[in-house]
């Protein structure tokens, strides 16, 4: 491992133990990580979440990879669902969660940077944090499709869907230099329902012959999004399903 990659691994290990310690106790912290065949005492664990000393990157990489194997974004994504009696999730609530964000950031980086994604695409605009912190961490340039085009920029892909609630066309804007043959792309989004978004950014990549390779998404409600899945994605990370009410 690479300097670089040792470091980068150690500090998102401690993210994601810090993440964690705020939707579970430290007991719990540590019988999970004993479950799953790693002991660490609770006077480590104190000094990895302060930052008073960093695990090694070995003991990173297992931390990492045990944390992804349990799911506990999952669970920190269950723990911040509130779905009403319509079925309307709070998805701002979820989005903007930084203990979320930091579990999910440590999940795309355990299980994502091995496809060499140079490209990660989101829509406007509950979708950016989760993508920026995912961009980050992959080492790759962030995209994001807005619903208005922005006049800075020269040239625009542009893909229209039809939104049923209420009834109306939408439209999704990409500066056309955002893109480029042959990137490989991973589609970001926190929600995934009728999978009408998911396809919508797919139709935009294709339109650049980029390659998307993986689908990352914090909740995803029912089956019908997964017939807007890409052929070409290899790996699909679902913190959380929800059967449909």
């Amino acid at each position: 491992m690479r300097k670089l990659e040792a470091v980068k691994a150690q500090l998102l290990a401690v993210e994601a133990l810090k993440s964690l310690r705020r939707v579970m106790s430290g007991k719990e912290v540590l019988e999970l990580l004993e479950s799953k065949g790693l002991r660490i005492t609770q006077v480590d664990l104190s000094r990895y979440v302060t930052g008073t000393v960093l695990p090694s990157p070995a003991r990173s990489m297992k931390i990492l990879k045990l944390l992804s194997e349990a799911n506990v974004l999952g669970l920190a994504v269950k723990q911040a669902l509130v779905m009403d009696e319509r079925g309307v999730v709070n998805v701002t609530r979820i989005a903007y969660d930084t203990a979320v964000l930091g579990l999910a950031a440590a999940r795309a980086y355990t299980e994502l940077n091995d496809l060499g994604v140079t490209k990660v695409l989101t829509a406007a605009v509950n979708g950016i944090p989760l993508a920026v912190k995912i961009s980050h961490v992959l080492d790759a340039d962030l995209c994001v499709a807005r619903q208005e085009p922005d006049v800075s920029s020269s040239g625009y892909l542009e893909v229209r869907y039809f939104a049923p609630d209420p009834p109306r066309y939408a439209h999704l804007y990409l500066p056309s230099f955002a893109l480029r043959e042959g990137d490989s792309v991973l589609i970001v989004d926190d929600l995934l329902r009728s999978g009408r978004t998911l396809k919508a950014l797919t139709e935009l990549a294709s339109q650049k012959r980029a390659n998307v390779k993986a689908v990352f998404t914090l909740v995803a409600i029912g089956e019908n999004w997964r017939s807007s899945i890409p052929r070409t994605a290899s790996k699909i990370l679902v913190a959380l399903e929800v059967k449909e009410t």
